[in-house]
């Protein structure tokens, strides 16, 4: 059975050092940063938006369980721009747990976890390149608000 656990301060540690640089290697691949600058401005990143780590108010971070094994991680909090609005920051199911519909699981848990704290909406950030991703949002019922394109010079 699949249930979200609050994330637990050994997972977290593991947690940001592979979230940290996997938000490098994205934004490099999408071209907004440089492979110097990606490292430093990921952590800054991810310092500003968790300044107190797992203790950051209006920030959850939960652990996806499939019965007792972790099977990926999912962190929502306020949007920044809309305190009605719950934002999902960051969210993976494992390589080894993909294609098995628990993605689409995971949105309709966090869908009435949010909705039960009092937000109204729920939004998320995508990466053009990620179709898989985009795919199983557009199926939980998400739709594009805004798109940003860029061209190689």
């Amino acid at each position: 059975m699949l249930k979200l656990r609050p994330m637990e301060t050994n997972h977290f540690q593991k947690y940001l050092s592979f979230a940290v640089n996997e938000y490098a290697v994205e934004k490099i691949a999408a071209g907004t940063w440089t492979p110097e600058a990606a490292q430093k401005n990921a952590q800054l990143a991810y310092g500003r938006l968790l300044p107190n780590g797992l203790e950051t108010p209006n920030n959850f971070l939960y652990s996806i369980f499939n019965d007792s094994e972790i099977i990926g991680y999912i962190w929502f909090g306020t949007d920044n721009e809309n305190s009605s609005m719950a934002f999902i920051f960051d969210f993976e199911i494992y390589k080894a747990y993909q294609n098995r519909g628990f993605g689409s699981k995971t949105l309709d848990l966090v869908s009435r976890e949010t909705k039960n704290m009092g937000y109204t909406s729920l939004g998320l950030h995508v990466f053009g390149s990620n179709s898989r991703a985009i795919h199983v949002y557009q199926k939980s019922g998400f739709n594009i608000t805004d798109i940003n394109m860029q061209k190689k010079l």
